[in-house]
């Protein structure tokens, strides 16, 4: 059976009906059970909104660590795709292909006429 705090919601119905908002004492009681009863059905749903914000809060963390990885490893291929066009120019550059020709990883070969 669930227990109230009667004194509080005595208490609370004195001071509604004090203040004057309220035409009876018998709707100010009314008033501060329904805010009593609500009360309790908030504190009865606390633990599970504390614990789904905990695991969303996990979720945003879990999700900033994997976008850093992300972009971690995305620099690092493109660093290496720069350093085989860098070195594939040099290559080239040494068998005697023109200035104008060079390589790009992500089309190959630029400037052909093709002749």
């Amino acid at each position: 059976m669930n227990r109230y705090n009667l004194s509080e919601i005595m208490k609370g119905a004195h001071n509604m009906y004090a203040t004057g908002k309220y035409a009876t004492f018998a709707d100010a009681l009314r008033r501060s059970w329904a805010v009593a009863k609500n009360r309790r059905t908030i504190e009865s749903r606390r633990e599970a909104n504390e614990a789904y914000l905990e695991a969303k809060k996990q979720a945003e963390v879990a999700k900033a660590v994997w976008v850093a990885k992300v972009e971690a490893a995305s620099k690092e291929r493109l660093n290496g795709q720069v350093k085989d066009t860098a070195r594939i120019e040099a290559e080239c550059k040494a068998y005697g292909y023109g200035l104008g020709n060079h390589y790009s990883t992500l089309s190959g070969w630029g400037n052909y006429c093709g002749d």
